[in-house]
């Protein structure tokens, strides 16, 4: 199934996020629980919905921020990429997750916790309006979205770098 409309996503809370090896590479405390600095990347099909601002030195944050996505076009899912804010670029990989429009109610607010990988969970509420279509993406709209993808990436890499 795909999906054609618009997306309501709030970012509630988070728990049980632990630092991966790598984001405690330079860190004092050889624990596994040691406090992150997160925050949480929002996206449908790879395309930018919003991100959080970053909770600090918590491995259970609250955010309570919500995005919108307008302009949803044969979406398949969407996507949670929580991570730890470094002082030197780039930031620190700790979990994501992916829910498929599918599984969704369409109309009405999907207030769920989600498992994240490779540890902890997510509270979101997704809203969605519009329809589901049955269906592939066709090649021709394959094409368009990867090269916007590129573009975008391109863009953002351009700003970044000055």
């Amino acid at each position: 199934m795909l999906f054609t409309g618009s997306v309501r996503v709030r970012v509630l809370e988070a728990r049980h996020l632990r630092p991966t090896e790598w984001s405690r590479r330079f860190s004092q405390n050889e624990a596994a629980t040691a406090a992150i600095d997160s925050y949480v990347n929002v996206d449908w099909d790879e395309y930018p919905i919003g991100k959080t601002q970053v909770r600090p030195k918590t491995n259970e944050p609250r955010w309570n921020e919500e995005f919108t996505a307008s302009g949803v076009h044969q979406g398949k899912a969407i996507g949670f990429s929580v991570f730890h804010s470094c002082v030197m670029p780039p930031d620190d990989f700790v979990a994501n997750t992916r829910i498929a429009f599918d599984e969704l109610k369409i109309g009405s607010a999907n207030d769920i916790w989600v498992d994240l990988e490779p540890h902890g969970q997510l509270h979101v509420i997704v809203e969605m309006h519009g329809t589901n279509v049955e269906g592939e993406r066709s090649k021709n709209f394959i094409f368009w979205e990867e090269l916007l993808k590129m573009l975008y990436k391109n863009i953002v890499y351009a700003v970044v770098d000055h």
